[in-house]
């Protein structure tokens, strides 16, 4: 039996890991266990980490992070607090492989501490590309990864560019759209009695981040896109930012707009409810991923703001946006308008996989061989790892 580590740190990565976390849980040749850390922690995520705690897929350790206050340095310490909380966990668990996923701080503290210790890390969406500081944090966490699973060829190229052996790349597709294929929508009348959604009318579903060289304009860039969608006069349903520095001011500027008829503000949906509400969107708006990697698969048009996904793989679902109010209304009404572009989003695929990343990724894990050779990445490869 093989013991799994795989490290959680937002309602974001656990979201779109359910199906690899569902597919290692459910064979009984392995034996997972989930450090749940950062975001699944702080009062506005509890939701989360009751739905770590109510899926149970493995036994669960819990690694605290302190956020002393909503800052940069508060980020560099972070790194620090789950490079010393996870390394003890390692310890106690030995696992045969760590599993990390992305680009957030917490999952760099995993590879730090699995490099260090000898444990075999496998990273998932390695050489992926977007715009800001999770692209230096990606890269390094590929360095020190052991093994990796791309979403798409134009990710492996690029790890191949930094320096990284084909031998150890393999590519399996973003575990995200896997639960696009197999879920069981939430009907839109259902999510309409619950949020107050007014019936027959069409909404959007907003959430935007903040980018970490721009936090000092967090909260003014929140209010330009509040504006906006206030003046397109439709029902909007806002999701809570992440917890970057700059998430504190933006989550206070969107509670100050609390009551505003047209606003439905929900700090965390949950991936079963936001997928199924973004199903039924008539567009998303904001910075998140899930403009860039789900929305597409559900034939939906994203407007995305500003510089967060800047250059990361797209389908033609997506039109990019400076922040600003009057540029940000002209892109919904066309994407909610223009025949020909409504035309080219009924033909729209992702470009991130078939929906069966799960099952490949359990495949390697699997046959995936363990040991020095893996572990020295210094030295020639073997023919292959698997």
């Amino acid at each position: 039996m093989r013991r799994i580590v795989s490290i959680t740190g937002s309602r974001a990565d656990y979201g779109l890991m359910e199906p690899v976390h569902r597919a290692i849980a459910e064979n009984k040749t392995f034996d997972l266990h989930l450090i749940v850390t950062a975001m699944h922690h702080l009062p506005d995520f509890a939701s989360s980490l009751a739905q770590v705690r109510k899926d149970k897929f493995g036994t669960l350790h819990d690694v605290k992070i302190a956020h002393a206050d909503d800052s940069l340095k508060a980020m560099a310490q972070a790194v620090g607090h789950g490079i010393a909380g996870t390394a003890a966990v390692l310890d106690d668990i030995k696992p045969d492989i760590v599993l990390l996923q992305g680009d957030r701080g917490e999952m760099l503290a995993g590879a730090i501490s699995a490099a260090h210790m000898n444990f075999a890390a496998v990273h998932m969406s390695g050489g992926d590309f977007s715009g800001s500081i999770d692209d230096s944090i990606r890269n390094a966490i590929s360095k020190l990864a052991h093994f990796h699973l791309t979403t798409c060829d134009a990710s492996t190229q690029r790890l191949v560019g930094l320096g990284e052996q084909p031998e150890r790349i393999v590519e399996v597709g973003e575990p995200a759209l896997d639960l696009l294929r197999s879920m069981d929508f939430v009907p839109l009348a259902t999510l309409a009695k619950e949020l107050d959604l007014p019936a027959g009318r069409p909404f959007l579903l907003a959430t935007l981040h903040p980018v970490t060289d721009e936090s000092d304009r967090a909260a003014e860039q929140m209010t330009i896109m509040l504006e906006a969608l206030a003046e397109l006069d439709m029902p909007v349903v806002a999701t809570y930012p992440n917890s970057d520095v700059g998430g504190g001011a933006m989550r206070d500027v969107l509670e100050s707009w609390r009551g505003r008829p047209f606003l439905r503000i929900v700090a965390n949906l949950g991936s079963h409810k936001y997928l199924s509400l973004l199903r039924h969107a008539a567009a998303m708006v904001g910075n998140s991923s899930s403009g860039i990697i789900e929305a597409p698969a559900l034939k939906i048009a994203a407007v995305n703001i500003g510089a967060r996904q800047h250059n990361r793989l797209r389908a033609n679902n997506v039109v990019d946006v400076a922040c600003e109010r009057g540029a940000i209304v002209k892109a919904v009404r066309f994407v909610l308008g223009d025949a020909a572009f409504r035309r080219k989003l009924e033909a729209c695929r992702s470009p991130y996989g078939d929906g069966h990343a799960a099952e490949r990724t359990v495949d390697v894990l699997s046959r995936l061989k363990l040991g020095p050779a893996l572990i020295a990445k210094w030295r020639p490869p073997p023919s292959s790892f698997l």
